[in-house]
């Protein structure tokens, strides 16, 4: 694709004089809810499906969709592909015939997936948008995504969309089955969705959302995208763009079991550098698993009355102190915490509008949990859990697109470490950093830690 043609798409996609359209890309792992996700986005809010020319044979489901008159998304290069019924032999060569055909195309935007090729026409997005009709097209490549979001940059989102957790394989399995998956295609799905969510753990910075799809129906789906519908695409890019390049306050919160206090032990073993910790002052006494993030009555500097912002749980109280975020902030510190609750939340947004990076971190679902712990359902302490599942749940979805970044915690620290590295280093930036810039840095963020060194209690 030329220079040229690519400055004529980003001058068409930035011209206010017209009414244009937007672009949704949706991503995700195998069984995911992608098609579900789209098939919104066209029904109720008149999106167009773009098309994508494949050389694979199309699934059983798939021609029997297409018979019904169903829009599936994918179109042949040629015929109709309905390789089940010939030999090895017969289909090797239809491969082949098919491949040199999507070749002869020269599609602007394509790329391999399983041996098999996939493309699309730019122009026809271009079509949709420059006429002013929103587009939707379904990408797991990143490198696709990333030219999509370089031609289209004013009025282009891209999605990540998440149902099970694959790294925990029998609950994966499990929900496989319960979709009407048999076993071989819920272990083709499982191995799929492993590489898929090596994708997202690898490039969560380049999603702008992320749509946890974890409950059954399409209601809480039909309400976020028409919540997405509704966003200016032009000021999503230009809000985190405007973020970069200054210190940050990153605030985790989740669902049960997370990974947010593992969260925190990846930011200390990452160094100081990119944050320290923020301690919460709390009233209760410190537990044996409590770090550095907790600051109890028995602890050096506990000083819960200088907290500005309070919140209960569980009967404990646990107080932020806001001047000392100012303080990192103006010396170009920057800070994480977990907080979950909601009012804790919204209150830390209004006073940091401009430095709060918002970032929900996603275990096992409550679906998955309760599989998990189906022969011990009616013990108290599962009951209790659930609770907090859905009150989670209910956090996430009335808030999800104020979260900036989603983190899939899979149990496997290294995955997290890549996740939250990603995400702030991009808020870093590009900005080059001397040996006396270094120094001074690690002079004041010491001098911080320093406040709240914990003295240990004698037994």
């Amino acid at each position: 694709m030329g220079s040229n043609f690519k400055q004529e798409l980003i001058n068409a996609a930035t011209d206010k004089t017209k009414k244009v359209g937007k672009l949704v890309i949706i991503s995700g792992m195998s069984g995911a809810g992608k098609s579900m996700v789209a098939d919104i986005l066209e029904k109720q809010y008149n999106y167009a499906i773009i098309d994508k020319y494949v050389t694979r044979p199309f699934r059983k489901v798939e021609i029997e969709e297409l018979q019904r008159g169903k829009n599936i998304g994918i179109k042949p290069v040629f015929g109709q592909y309905n390789d089940g019924e010939k030999s090895e032999d017969e289909q090797e060569k239809l491969s082949s015939k098919r491949k040199q055909a999507f070749l002869k195309l020269r599609l602007p935007v394509a790329y391999v997936n399983y041996d098999n090729y996939y493309g699309f026409s730019v122009n026809e997005v271009n079509n949709y948008l420059e006429h002013g009709r929103n587009a939707v097209v379904i990408v797991n490549d990143i490198g696709v995504i990333k030219d999509l979001k370089k031609i289209f940059p004013g009025n282009c989102v891209s999605c990540y969309v998440h149902r099970a957790i694959p790294k925990s394989k029998d609950i994966f399995m499990e929900i496989a089955k319960q979709r009407g998956d048999t076993e071989e295609s819920a272990e083709k799905r499982y191995q799929k969705a492993i590489k898929d969510f090596d994708r997202y753990t690898n490039n969560i910075g380049l999603y702008d959302y992320t749509i946890i799809n974890t409950e059954n129906g399409i209601q809480r789906l039909s309400q976020m995208m028409s919540d997405l519908s509704s966003k200016d695409f032009g000021k999503i890019r230009n809000e985190k763009k405007e973020k970069q390049g200054s210190a940050k306050i990153y605030v985790f919160t989740g669902n049960p079991g997370s990974g947010k206090d593992e969260a925190l032990e990846t930011i200390r073993v990452q160094g100081i550098l990119h944050s320290i910790i923020l301690p919460k002052h709390t009233t209760r006494s410190r537990n044996k698993d409590d770090g550095e993030e907790m600051i109890c009555p028995e602890d050096k500097g506990y000083d819960i009355e200088s907290c500005d912002i309070k919140y209960n749980n569980f009967g404990t109280t646990y107080g932020i102190n806001t001047q000392e975020l100012r303080d990192r902030l103006s010396d170009g510190i920057s800070s994480s915490l977990v907080v979950s609750n909601l009012e804790a939340l919204n209150e830390l947004q209004r006073k940091f509008p401009e430095e709060i990076v918002n970032i929900y971190m996603q275990g096992l679902s409550k679906a998955e949990y309760m599989i998990k712990e189906k022969d011990r359902l009616e013990e108290p302490y599962v009951k209790r859990r659930i609770d907090e599942y859905e009150k989670a749940d209910e956090l996430y979805y009335s808030q999800w697109m104020s979260f900036n970044h989603i983190i899939i915690d899979n149990g496997d620290l290294t995955d997290l470490k890549i996740q939250i590295d990603t995400i702030q280093r991009y808020y870093e930036g590009e900005e080059e950093l001397s040996i006396g810039k270094f120094k001074s840095y690690m002079d004041k963020a010491n001098k911080y830690i320093g406040r709240f060194a914990r003295e240990y209690v004698k037994e």
